[in-house]
């Protein structure tokens, strides 16, 4: 198995937008009408994916990593995930390593039977979460929960516009969901998730996270 070296840690937002490159990846030299034929759907649909203009929902972006044997989350985000092969590599390791941890394969499957194969390694990068959360401390973020008609509370990794940020997310009521930091410095704030132009998205959420106290 294989993870990102510290540099690469905090999921980027660059790299998110760039699903297109990552989808002519996997397709490879395969023909376009025959790759969209395995996955279940139209090379039209294909093409528009491939083409940025449309993104593939989550039974399509499943289709797309089963038929290309890649990666759910290197092909949502760019990043390699703790638990999961590089699809590059065809034999795992009994080690996730991520300098300088190196997370043990049972004990990741014990904590987190239902997500170990798409559990994403990110870093937090400001404050806005303190004290629960500080700058520098590395969180295990659960891709399978991605889904905003079923968010109540908890704490996730979004994409806001072009931003990804680690906040507190609660459901309040009619469809509306508070963004909230734990440090008060940061201002809460309202999403109607009826707004299709609210430019929030999903990408999982926090279930484990490590700090150094050095």
């Amino acid at each position: 198995m294989t993870n990102p070296l510290p540099d690469e840690a905090q999921a980027d937002a660059t790299e998110v937008d760039q699903f297109p490159v990552r989808l002519k990846q996997a397709v490879g030299d395969k023909s376009i009408r025959g790759f969209a034929r395995d996955c279940g759907f139209s090379d039209t649909v294909l093409r528009q994916y491939l083409n940025g203009q449309s993104e593939p929902t989550r039974p399509a972006l499943l289709a797309i990593a089963r038929t290309a044997k890649v990666s759910v989350e290197w092909l949502a985000t760019g990043q390699l995930i703790a638990g999961a092969k590089d699809s590059s590599k065809a034999s795992a390791e009994d080690y996730v390593y991520k300098d300088p941890l190196a997370f043990e394969t049972g004990w990741l499957r014990a904590e987190f039977p239902n997500a170990f194969e798409n559990l994403l390694l990110t870093q937090v990068v400001d404050e806005s979460m303190e004290p629960t959360l500080q700058q520098g401390d590395l969180a295990l973020v659960d891709t399978n929960d991605r889904d905003l008609e079923t968010v109540s509370h908890g704490i996730y990794l979004i994409k806001l516009d072009n931003r990804l940020l680690i906040k507190r997310l609660q459901y309040i009521a009619d469809d509306t969901l508070r963004v909230l930091s734990d440090h008060p410095a940061y201002e809460a704030f309202s999403i109607q998730l009826s707004e299709t132009s609210s430019g929030l998205n999903l990408m999982g959420k926090v279930v484990w996270f490590g700090r150094n106290l050095s």
